[in-house]
């Protein structure tokens, strides 16, 4: 007796359980709900993307831009004067540390290239 009300009642759900589902408005609920949840995902990394952006701007980004100031200040010391006139003006992109490291880049380079290149030839 106890079975057969539960076997009644077990019927009952799968009964519920059998309805024919729009296909249509059902795939439209999944992908809403998926929408959402890749839209709360998003925002989500985007908010900590920017606390942790402006976190290490906060720690590394001062010391950074005063190293980077030294540096183009270091770079940019002149080699020799030559005064105000017009081979001042000629020279003045020549005339300073930076155009020697990369004339020197330059140089190690070709002479590197010419090295591999004679090395390769038969």
């Amino acid at each position: 007796m106890i079975t057969d009300n539960q076997d009644q009642l077990l019927k009952s759900v799968f009964a519920e359980a059998r309805q024919d589902l729009d296909g249509e408005a059902l795939t439209s609920q999944v992908m809403a709900k998926t929408r959402r949840v890749l839209i709360m995902l998003a925002a989500g990394v985007l908010s900590v993307a920017i606390i942790l952006v402006g976190g290490a701007w906060l720690m590394f980004g001062m010391p950074l831009l005063d190293f980077a100031v030294l540096i183009s200040q270091f770079l940019t010391i002149t080699l020799f004067d030559l005064g105000e006139g017009w081979l001042a003006l000629v020279f003045t992109p020549l005339n300073n540390i930076a155009s020697l490291v990369i004339i020197g880049a330059k140089a190690v380079h070709l002479g590197w290239k010419k090295l591999l290149g004679a090395s390769f030839s038969n």
